[in-house]
C-alpha cells in the first residue's frame, strides 16, 4: 500500500505556481506530436501523400487547441453541467482538473474532418496516425489525474491500494494508473508493434484507428467499475457510468470503421 501525499504544485516561478497537471498534459501532447511527426516522415519517405512538416505543425497546434477546448466542454456537458452553470467562472480553471477524453475526441473529429476536406488529405491516414500518437498521449496524460488525486478508485483492501491523502485516509484502487497502462501505454505498445511489423502500408487502412478505439473503450468500460463515480445513467435498470456509455459508443464506432474498410465504403 502506498500513501500518496505529493503536492499538485510542482514548483513556483516567483509567486506563480506551476502544477503537475499542466506539466504532464503538456508532455503528453508534445509526445504525441513527436510520434505523429515521426510516422509522417516515414510516410513521406515512401512517397505517400501527407502534409509537410510545416503544415502538420500548424495542424497540430490547432489540434491541441481543439483537444483542450473539447475536453473541457465535454467534462462540463457530460459530468458537471449544473455545477458550472452555478459557477461559470470556474470553467477556465483547468488546473483543478476536469477534462473529458470523449469530449476531446468529438472536438478533434470535427476539426480533422474539416481539415482533410479543406486540404484534400486522406482521412484514414490522418486518423491512423493520430490514433497511434494519441494512445501515447492518453497513457502519459492519465498520470496527471494521479498527481492531481482525482478520478480515484473505490475503497479496497487490495495490496495495490493507494491512500490519497488529499482525499481521505482510505485505501483506494489507483484507477488513474490502471487507465494510464491499459487505455494508453499498452494500447500504444500494441499499435507501435503492429506499425513496426507491417510498416507504412498499415497506415490508411483504418486498422490502427479501430484498434485504438476498441482497446481504449474496453479498458475504460471495465476500469469504471472500480472507480469512485457519482454520475450514472441507466439502461434496462442496469447502472452504468457516463464514461461507460460513451465508451460503448466509441467501441461500436471502432467496429464500424473496421467493418466498412473491407469493402472500401470509407474511401482513403
Amino acid at each position: 500500500m502506498i500513501i500518496w501525499s505529493v503536492s499538485p504544485v510542482a514548483f513556483k516561478l516567483g509567486t506563480l505556481p506551476v502544477y503537475w497537471y499542466g506539466i504532464i498534459y503538456a508532455t503528453a501532447l508534445f509526445s504525441a506530436w513527436a510520434v505523429a511527426t515521426w510516422i509522417l516522415r516515414k510516410l513521406r519517405n515512401n512517397n505517400i501523400s501527407v502534409p509537410s512538416k510545416e503544415a502538420f505543425d500548424n495542424f497540430m497546434f490547432w489540434t491541441i487547441v481543439s483537444i483542450i477546448v473539447g475536453a473541457r466542454l465535454g467534462h462540463i456537458l457530460f459530468y458537471e453541467l449544473e455545477y458550472f452553470i452555478r459557477h461559470p467562472l470556474e470553467i477556465i480553471m483547468i488546473r483543478n482538473g476536469g477534462l473529458s477524453f470523449h469530449g476531446s475526441v468529438i472536438a478533434l473529429t470535427i476539426y480533422v474532418f474539416a481539415y482533410v476536406k479543406r486540404h484534400n488529405i486522406s482521412l484514414k491516414i490522418m486518423a491512423d496516425v493520430l490514433a497511434i500518437a494519441g494512445a501515447l498521449g492518453v497513457g502519459i496524460g492519465r498520470f496527471a489525474n494521479f498527481m492531481n488525486q482525482e478520478l480515484y478508485g473505490k475503497i479496497t483492501s487490495s495490496d495495490m491500494a493507494v491512500i490519497f491523502s488529499f482525499v481521505d485516509n482510505m485505501p483506494r484502487y489507483p484507477t488513474q494508473l490502471l487507465e494510464a497502462f491499459f487505455e494508453g501505454l499498452l494500447n500504444f505498445w500494441i499499435l507501435f508493434i503492429i506499425f513496426r511489423l507491417k510498416g507504412v502500408k498499415i497506415i490508411g487502412t483504418g486498422v490502427p484507428f479501430s484498434i485504438f478505439c476498441t482497446i481504449y473503450s474496453s479498458a475504460r468500460f471495465i476500469i469504471e467499475f472500480y472507480k469512485e463515480v457519482e454520475v450514472y445513467t441507466y439502461f434496462n435498470a442496469i447502472a452504468l457510468t457516463v464514461g461507460q456509455v460513451l465508451s460503448m459508443a466509441l467501441f461500436l464506432f471502432g467496429l464500424f470503421v473496421l467493418y466498412y474498410r473491407r469493402d472500401g465504403s470509407i474511401s482513403s
